[in-house]
C-alpha cells in the first residue's frame, strides 16, 4: 500500500485539500480522503510507502490521444514544406523509406521521454511502419521496439496499430499489408500484450484514402471482438472531402455511419471538415474526437468547431500527433486561441476544467482506458505540481486557487517549471526534469547510434 498525502489533490472533477491518495501493490487508486480520515483508516507506519508532498497540487497525468512517434525526426523540417502533400512526399515518405528497428525505438525512446518530463503519463501510439525496407513485413517487431521504447522510460502505451491496404507511393510499401494479414497482427500483437497492464493493443484504419472499406469495416469490428475503441484519421484536410465524395458517394463522415460502423467505440482523429449533418452523426452515434491543434496548424489542415464538440457533449481528447510538441498543456492552450482567432471572441471555451478534461479525463475515454481520472479503480497515474514555483504565481496565492491554478497551467507555466514530479501506476518516473527509468545523455546516445 502506497499513500501520498498533498495539499491539494484533484481528482479530474474537483480539487479536495489536504487529502490522501491511497494506492494498491499493483499501483491501481483504492481511495481518495481526507488526511485526517487516511490516518484512521490507511496509518501512515502501516504504508508500505508514505509521500508527504507539502505544498502540492496532485492531479492526473496528461493523456495524449495521439502521437505519430518516428515522427518527432521531422522537427528539423517543420518549416519548410509549401503544403501538405509536399510534406508527405518531400519529407515524411523519405524518411519512412530509410527508417529501420533501432531508428524506431531511439525516435520513441527521444519522445516519450519529452512526453513524460512534459506531464503525459499515457500515450496513444498511432503506429503504421509495420513493413521492413524492401516491404515485406517485420511480424510486429516494430511495434514492439516502439512499444519497448514506452516501457524502458516508464509511459502508459495504448499501440493503436494502424489498418493500411491500399496506396501505390513508394513510401507506402512499409504501411501496406492484405486485409487479413492486417487483422491477423492486429490480433497476434493484441495477445501478446493481454497480460501487460501497461500496454493496450487496439485497430485503427488509418483513413479512407490509406484503408479499403472491406478494412474499414473488418477493423471495426475487431474492435468489438477485442473490446477496444478503433481510431482512423477523417476529414483532416479540405480535400478529404471530394475524395470521400468521387470515391463513395457520400461524406467521410456518412460512409462510417453507412457502414454501419459509426458506433461508441469510434474515435474520429482530427475531424475538421464536417458540416452540421456530420456532426450530428458522430453526436448521436456516441463517437469521440482525438484533436491535434499544433500539428494541424503547422500543416495547413484548418481548425476543428471544438465549441459545437463541447456544447453537446462529444468527448473531445488531445494528441501531439507529429510530436511538433510534446506538451499538452500546449496543446489545451492552442485549442482556445484557436477559437479565438476564428471567431474573434474570448472565452469560446468558457471554462478551465473543459480545457482540463481535454487533457485526461476525456484522454481516457478515447483510449478506453482507466486513466486520466484519481478515484477508485484508476492507475495511480499523477503530477505532482509545485504550487511554490514562481510559476504558478500569482495563482497559488488565493484562498481558493483551483480555476486560477487551472488557467495558469494550462495559458501561462511552463510545464518544467512547474510538474515536481511524475508517477505512473505510483512509481515515480520522473524528478525535476529528470527521468527515473533512464541515465543522463542515454537517449541522446541511442539516437545518435541509430542515426550514425
Amino acid at each position: 500500500m502506497k499513500r501520498f498525502d498533498s495539499k491539494y489533490i484533484d481528482d479530474g472533477h474537483t480539487w479536495h485539500a489536504d487529502a490522501s491518495l491511497i494506492l494498491d501493490d499493483e499501483g491501481l487508486i483504492t481511495a481518495l480522503l481526507s488526511q485526517t480520515q487516511a490516518d484512521i483508516e490507511y496509518p501512515r507506519e502501516n504504508c508500505q510507502e508514505y509521500h508527504a508532498l507539502g505544498n502540492s497540487l496532485l492531479m492526473p497525468g496528461c493523456i495524449n490521444a495521439h502521437s505519430h512517434a518516428f515522427q518527432v525526426l521531422l522537427r528539423p523540417t517543420t518549416g519548410q514544406p509549401l503544403h501538405f502533400q509536399d510534406w508527405v512526399d518531400r519529407f515524411l515518405y523519405p524518411l519512412v523509406l530509410t527508417l529501420n528497428e533501432e531508428q524506431l525505438y531511439a525516435s520513441a525512446l527521444l519522445v516519450f521521454s519529452d512526453m513524460l518530463r512534459h506531464g503525459i503519463t499515457t500515450v496513444g501510439e498511432f503506429f503504421y511502419v509495420h513493413n521492413l525496407e524492401d516491404g515485406s513485413s517485420s511480424h510486429n517487431r516494430h511495434a514492439r521496439a516502439v512499444i519497448q521504447a514506452a516501457r524502458d522510460v516508464g509511459l502508459r502505451i495504448a499501440l493503436i496499430r494502424t489498418l493500411y491496404d491500399l496506396g501505390h507511393k513508394e513510401g507506402q510499401k512499409r504501411f501496406r499489408e492484405p486485409l487479413d494479414q492486417a487483422l491477423a497482427q492486429t490480433e497476434a500483437l493484441y495477445n501478446i500484450y493481454r497480460q501487460t497492464p501497461e500496454v493496450t493493443i487496439m485497430p485503427a484504419p488509418h483513413s479512407l484514402h490509406g484503408a479499403s472499406k472491406e478494412l474499414i469495416i473488418a477493423g471495426a469490428e475487431l474492435a468489438q471482438q477485442l473490446n477496444t475503441p478503433w481510431h482512423i484519421h477523417l476529414a483532416e484536410q479540405q480535400s478529404d472531402i471530394p475524395f470521400a465524395q468521387e470515391r463513395y458517394g457520400l461524406s467521410p463522415v456518412q460512409c462510417l455511419a453507412e457502414w454501419g460502423v459509426l458506433n461508441s467505440r469510434t474515435v474520429l482523429v482530427h475531424a475538421i471538415w464536417l458540416n452540421e449533418t456530420d456532426k450530428q452523426l458522430v453526436k448521436d452515434a456516441g463517437a469521440s474526437i482525438a484533436y491535434n491543434p499544433i500539428t494541424n496548424m503547422a500543416l495547413g489542415d484548418g481548425i476543428a468547431d471544438i465549441p459545437w464538440w463541447h456544447n453537446h457533449g462529444v468527448p473531445v481528447a488531445l494528441g501531439t500527433d507529429a510530436n511538433i510538441q510534446a506538451d499538452l498543456f500546449a496543446e489545451a492552450r492552442t485549442t482556445e486561441y484557436l477559437q479565438r482567432s476564428r471567431k474573434l471572441a474570448m472565452g469560446v471555451i468558457p471554462e478551465a476544467r473543459s480545457l482540463a478534461h481535454m487533457l485526461n479525463v476525456h484522454g481516457g475515454t478515447v483510449l478506453g482506458l482507466p486513466v486520466g481520472q484519481l478515484e477508485p479503480g484508476y492507475h495511480g497515474d499523477f503530477l505532482v505540481i509545485d504550487l511554490s514555483a514562481e510559476a504558478l504565481l500569482p495563482a497559488s496565492l488565493g484562498p481558493y486557487p483551483e480555476v486560477p491554478v487551472l488557467n495558469q497551467l494550462i495559458f501561462s507555466a511552463p510545464p518544467a517549471q512547474v510538474i515536481r514530479q511524475v508517477f505512473v501506476d505510483g512509481e515515480e518516473v520522473v524528478q525535476n526534469g529528470q527521468l527515473s527509468r533512464l541515465n543522463p545523455g542515454q537517449v541522446a546516445a541511442e539516437l545518435e547510434r541509430a542515426l550514425a
